[in-house]
């Protein structure tokens, strides 16, 4: 005999709540409401014990809007609760399959309950992070946030430059945000004025504020790029139909440029918090042994599996990262490989893809299982999924469970090995040239085949 209390949270509202009974699978009692305070929580409580049966557990089910779950999830395991969150897409599916197109705050209530009834292996528990853990959580969210801004105000700057100089975004080597190409945007981005100031002088200019040698090709084909853009406004400037203004242009990618560099210097600010943090939770960096991953990683896929006893095998584990493939069978024929499930934790996708794609270049047994899936006809991104899945995921798993367990037996904490494809140890730069040896000059085509 058991509760489950499905808690549909509201941002500016009271949280709606119901009560079910697991073994009838039942509302017990009406719904009711509740806000985010002492007296909030009082209710909630006295709800549950006018239909509670002696020590019979109960079991708190939550979505997550924003960061509100977040008093919610506290107070609950402050109390010894056991608190859960399922994925968005499993309380979507079963919210559809039980009302329709209807929703309430009442049925999401409903639907969050049955999601640990009906699908526990898709509700995850959730996992408050505390100390130096809850640190580095905010400061790899955060990070996540700045790099995710970086990437917006560079397409920006792109996209201002195509206005007046479309062939600025073309010159090869990330020229235009380098320390030459940003000197030379906060200048001359009015071509007119590069053709005025001339080749010669243009390329002293960039010379200065470039660390390396500027190649003469590049200084061509930038000089050409304003040559053009120049003929390309002729007729237009002559007709006095300009659709933008050059100075106001030249204000907006100067402001775009600061921001850019000092959310840059916000990243470096957080990267080095984050190494500290990581040396100060793992001071014999264990997790980083493993192929593929350094501190960045590493503090994403800490910060996302969070106690890995919260994982009682494997196959949870996987289901919480998201890489399992989707099935459609039906009699005796089965569909064609699907796409993966994708129900799960993005920001733990997005590392371990991250870190699939730099280990198979370095353990040997990911390299083969790498190349056996491309010339199998497998695109890059799908490998780099099931080298994630099915290489990279399982040594995260039993490594953390292996270093949780010398913490606790206060015994030497585990690294990673690296193995030939016999299983005999060798070292990471004894693996890297075997891969290179065997693979190096080994490339696929669009359509996957193999050529060497």
């Amino acid at each position: 005999m058991a509760l489950v209390v499905g808690i549909d949270l509201g941002r500016k509202s009271p949280h709606d709540a119901v009560i079910m009974r697991r073994e009838t699978g039942l509302e017990t009692g009406r719904g009711f409401r509740f806000p985010s305070s002492p007296e909030g929580f009082d209710k909630l409580f006295r709800k549950i014990d006018a239909v509670r049966r002696g020590d019979e557990p109960i079991d708190f089910v939550i979505d997550s809007p924003g960061r509100a779950w977040i008093p919610v999830a506290a107070v609950l395991k402050a109390k010894g609760f056991r608190v859960y969150r399922p994925s968005a897409y499993r309380v979507r599916k079963i919210r559809q399959a039980g009302h329709r197109k209807n929703k309430t705050n009442r049925i999401d209530a409903l639907t969050l309950a049955r999601c640990l009834m009906n699908y526990p292996e898709d509700t995850a528990q959730v996992f408050l992070p505390q100390g130096d853990q809850a640190r580095l959580d905010q400061i790899v969210r955060q990070r996540d946030r700045v790099v995710d801004s970086l990437a917006r105000r560079k397409q920006r700057i792109q996209d201002l430059c195509e206005a007046v100089n479309p062939g600025l975004t073309k010159i090869p080597d990330g020229f235009l945000l380098n320390e030459a190409g940003r000197a030379f945007l906060r200048n001359y981005i009015d071509p007119r004025t590069v053709l005025r100031l001339g080749r010669k002088r243009l390329g002293l200019f960039l010379q200065k504020r470039y660390r390396l040698e500027l190649e003469p090709d590049t200084l061509d084909k930038l000089f050409q790029a304003c040559r053009n853009a120049v003929e390309l406004y002729r007729a237009v400037r002559d007709a006095g139909a300009i659709p933008f203004d050059e100075r106001t242009l030249q204000d907006e990618l100067n402001w775009e440029l600061d921001q850019l560099e000092r959310e840059e210097g916000r990243r470096d600010l957080l990267e080095q918090q984050i190494k500290r943090i990581n040396t100060k939770l793992d001071p014999t960096d264990s997790l980083i042994s493993l192929p593929g991953i350094q501190h960045i990683l590493a503090a994403g896929i800490r910060t996302c599996v969070g106690d890995i006893d919260r994982f009682e095998s494997l196959n949870k584990h996987r289901g919480f990262a998201g890489f399992y493939p989707s099935v459609r069978k039906t009699g005796d024929h089965a569909s064609s490989p699907m796409p993966m499930s994708k129900m799960s934790c993005n920001r733990y996708k997005r590392c371990l893809y991250l870190a699939a794609e730099n280990a198979y270049k370095w353990d040997l047994e990911m390299a083969a299982f790498y190349h056996k899936r491309r010339r199998a006809g497998h695109t890059h991104t799908q490998t780099v999924c099931a080298v994630a899945n099915a290489k990279l995921l399982p040594r995260i798993h039993q490594l953390m469970k292996t270093l949780k367990q010398a913490e606790q037996d206060n015994t030497q904490r585990p690294h990673y090995v690296f193995r030939d494809l016999s299983g005999n140890p060798i070292s990471k730069a004894e693996a890297k040239a075997m891969i290179t040896a065997t693979w190096g000059d080994v490339s696929y085509s669009k359509k996957t085949l193999a050529t060497a």
